[in-house]
């Protein structure tokens, strides 16, 4: 059945073909690993804060950092220990805007998080009060680096942040008592409004929403708090439901928990590390569960050098690099139809199918756009944006479209450009940064000068030529399907496609 879904949604794009349009396939690579953006494997950048001392990437990464495996952001810790009771010193603050340049420099983004304490024999975090005004004092440093932070961890609470072995707040178990309420208003009083902001546990969100019902699609990415609260695991593949993290109703390791973070996560991110350190019969055991949990749970960033035992066996398998390719989105562009005339100040087709092989979908917001780029002379390039939304591309196969008719400027210079597709950072700070462009993973369409992926069409622009180049190709539903009557359906955080006569299909077309 596979192949017959394939087919039919092929055979709406064939059907529609004009003498006025272009078709390009295109060939996948999901063997080389690559940087991209917002995603893949971490080292964290930690240690105690001081006024002689503030600086936890200054001094700490180079041009080199994270280059062997590929690496686009470290966690980066901040522990302001040594200002449980008083304020951040002017110097801790600039040397936190200072280390977030270097990031900018390097080409790089972080998970951050802050924190108080890093032994499990100190448990002396900050009040409340004191939180509330670190935080105070972050909110214009965190806004004016927000383009630089991928998602901020809670922190603040027990040690390392991780909201455990806490003086103020209690132990894991109690998940949101009236001080922890308290820190997580402050957190997103203060936080960019743009970026998500991550848990320890799941319990924590659904007892401060006092709802357990995950994100739906219509709920996904609308900016509230909701939408914008998720978890980190910090004991992935450990024992006891990864140590608390999925546990529920008194159980260890509840499959409700489970649910509820498979569908949460394709709507905010998720990661974190490995903790198994002392029990390398356990980590024999569950080294190889990693890329069937990260593909469920819609992993987009884990630790590399923590903890051993698991990472040194990734790395001896082979699974370290298949982890490292999948982790986070991977998109496949798999065929385009274009234009292939068009008038200045009129409309071009644009139909691209693609998949996203990824474990977990893109979940900051980036535009796309098309280029179309003069061939000879000055090289004029006209940017032209897209109404897709990247982040709307499910992962795990799910094939997704960009189907739009674009308005041209009507000042183009005449002539043949060639198309590329662009997907830029959102922020104007970095946006014609390349390293901070998504590289699609198909062979021979990168451009890393540019930052933007080779689509192997051309289209003349010329004043003799029609201003509506006619419908577009049929759309699909999201995904292969056989067109408009096909339904995209999201349970549990798997995808399906429903026929008209009730029968569903996965994104890669077996039947369910």
């Amino acid at each position: 059945m596979k192949s017959k879904i394939l087919f039919l949604a092929s055979l709406l794009i064939v059907s529609a073909l004009t003498a006025n349009a272009v078709k390009v396939t295109y060939v996948a690579d999901n063997t080389t690993v690559f940087k991209n953006p917002e995603r893949g494997f971490t080292e964290e950048l930690n240690g105690k804060v001081s006024v002689s001392n503030p600086y936890r990437v200054k001094n700490h990464i180079d041009g080199n950092w994270g280059k062997n495996d590929c690496m686009t952001m470290p966690v980066v810790l901040y522990n302001f220990g040594n200002f449980k009771s008083q304020d951040l010193p002017e110097a801790v603050l600039n040397g936190f805007d200072t280390d977030m340049s270097e990031l900018r420099n390097l080409g790089l983004k972080c998970v951050l998080r802050f924190a108080y304490t890093e032994r499990e024999s100190d448990k002396e975090d900050a009040t409340p009060e004191w939180v509330k005004r670190h935080l105070e004092q972050l909110k214009p440093h965190l806004a004016a680096n927000a383009d630089v932070i991928y998602v901020l961890e809670a922190g603040f609470v027990g040690v390392w942040g991780e909201w455990y072995y806490s003086k103020n707040y209690g132990n894991e178990t109690q998940h949101v008592t009236a001080n922890r309420r308290k820190v997580i208003g402050y957190l997103f009083e203060n936080a960019p409004k743009d970026r998500f902001i991550l848990f320890r546990y799941p319990m924590i969100k659904t007892e401060y929403l006092g709802d357990s019902n995950p994100l739906t699609d219509a709920e996904g990415f609308s900016g509230s708090v909701r939408a914008r609260m998720g978890c980190h695991n910090d004991a992935f593949l450990h024992d006891w439901g990864n140590m608390g993290t999925y546990a529920g109703n008194d159980k260890d390791d509840d499959p409700k928990v489970r649910q509820y973070i498979a569908q949460e996560t394709l709507y905010v991110p998720n990661g974190g590390e490995t903790n198994i350190d002392d029990d390398d019969a356990l980590a024999e055991k569950r080294y190889t569960d990693a890329p069937s949990e990260m593909s469920k749970y819609h992993w987009s960033f884990c630790g590399s050098t923590y903890a051993m035992p698991v990472i040194r066996r990734w790395r001896s398998s082979g699974l370290f690099d298949t982890l490292n390719i999948y982790m986070g989105y991977r998109y496949n562009l798999l065929d385009g139809q274009f234009s292939d005339e068009a008038a200045p100040g009129g409309k071009m087709n644009v139909t691209i199918h693609l998949r996203n092989v990824g474990y977990a979908p893109l979940y900051n917001a980036r535009a796309a756009y098309v280029v179309l780029k003069k061939e000879g002379g000055e090289v004029p390039v006209v940017t032209v944006p897209l109404g897709a939304d990247p982040r709307r591309w499910l992962p795990n196969g799910a094939w997704s479209q960009i189907n739009e008719q674009v308005t041209l400027p009507e000042n183009m210079e005449e002539g043949k450009y060639h198309l590329y597709l662009w997907l830029p950072d959102k922020y104007e700070s970095i946006a014609k940064d390349p390293r901070y462009a998504i590289r699609l993973a198909n062979k021979n369409v990168w451009n890393a000068t540019t930052g933007y992926n080779d689509l192997g069409a051309d289209v003349t622009i010329s004043r003799s030529a029609p201003k509506d180049p006619g419908a577009l190709p049929e759309g699909i539903d999201g995904v292969a399907g056989e067109g408009k009557a096909c339904k995209k359906v999201i349970e549990n955080g798997e995808f399906f496609i429903q026929m008209p006569d009730g029968a569903r299909y996965s994104a890669t077309g077996a039947r369910r």
